[in-house]
């Protein structure tokens, strides 16, 4: 069996509900465990957990691109997402990047009603989703910092766009896609029924794939675009658990569980049959990392550790 065991890649801890005591065997891994050094928070922390990526970072763009359509290649990609914004008294707030509930022919048209303006800048538009919208730039192209999603969702949206000299031509191309966007019959249709207009983009994850990508596992069990394109590129299998039954193997894995949101389901489903696993030496290690940067590793042998008490909440 591999050292690596099982990885299991949770959201952070405040977006799970239910408090710690719903979850016996996950305080025995955290109260008995060994602690994990794991100071990078977010997706980049814990993706670069489990991957080698050189160079470091993480081109969301690129590596969605390669999820969706497998021809990112060489190019560097900018995400250029639908959004709704929403006017307020003191400015413009971000409320949805992505998720909007179109449909694949409103993203279609929208799409082609965006393709002129971005044509004649030279950086062509396309759309994977419904959801993920796509810009190929230039090799060589100065650009600004682009924020992500979730760094600007519910706030104000001229906090977040991209600042300085290299910025100020993307402000401009982000007004006129707005009132293509605004003026476009399909979104004022959207607002007479009642539904989210995609009324805006969100440009962030700019970068081309990486050099290399060498994997600590040798299965990826996710969904997510970007942990499965680095599985893919790394060589190794990416599967999708397609029910509540766990695998029967799972010993040299990372299961990516970052959408669950129930810590309750969590243990009967996951915690408690894996701690046993652990315990029964069916399993090498559990790992459980939280997005929060905080991460414990569960052995045979800590089941020993008697001295320690189970802790009652997460601090």
């Amino acid at each position: 069996m591999s050292g690596a065991g099982c990885i299991l890649l949770l959201p952070a801890r405040k977006r799970l509900r239910g408090e710690l005591a719903v979850a016996p065997c996950l305080q025995q891994i955290i109260a008995k465990g060994e602690v994990i050094d794991a100071t990078e928070s977010g997706e980049l922390g814990q993706l670069t957990r489990i991957f080698d990526i050189a160079p470091l970072g993480l081109p969301a763009a690129a590596l969605s691109r390669h999820f969706d359509a497998g021809d990112a290649g060489s190019h560097v990609w900018l995400r250029a997402d639908p959004a709704f914004v929403q006017p307020e008294m003191n400015g413009v707030r971000l409320m949805a990047v992505g998720e909007l509930g179109l449909r694949a022919d409103e993203s279609r048209a929208l799409v082609e009603a965006l393709q002129p303006l971005f044509g004649d800048a030279g950086m062509p538009l396309t759309a994977t989703t419904t959801q993920r919208w796509y810009l190929q730039l230039q090799t060589g192209l100065r650009m600004p910092r682009f924020a992500a999603p979730e760094e600007a969702i519910g706030t104000d949206l001229g906090e977040h766009l991209p600042q300085g000299e290299d910025g100020k031509r993307w402000r401009a191309l982000l007004n006129e896609a707005q009132v293509v966007l605004h003026n476009h019959p399909l979104n004022q249709a959207r607002v007479k029924a009642g539904k989210v207009p995609a009324n805006s983009l969100w440009f962030w994850g700019a970068g081309s794939l990486p050099d290399e990508v060498i994997s600590g596992v040798s299965t990826l069990y996710s969904h997510e675009p970007h942990a499965c394109a680095l599985a893919q590129l790394s060589g190794i299998d990416v599967k999708l658990i397609d029910s509540d039954v766990l695998p029967g193997d799972l010993d040299d894995c990372a299961l990516d569980l970052r959408g669950a949101r129930d810590l309750a389901a969590l243990e009967t489903s996951v915690f408690a049959p894996l701690l046993a696993r652990v315990k029964q030496g069916k399993l090498h290690a559990l790992t459980v990392d939280f997005a929060d940067s905080h991460a414990w590793v569960y052995r045979r042998r800590h089941a020993l550790r008697f001295w320690r008490r189970s802790p009652r909440d997460w601090a």
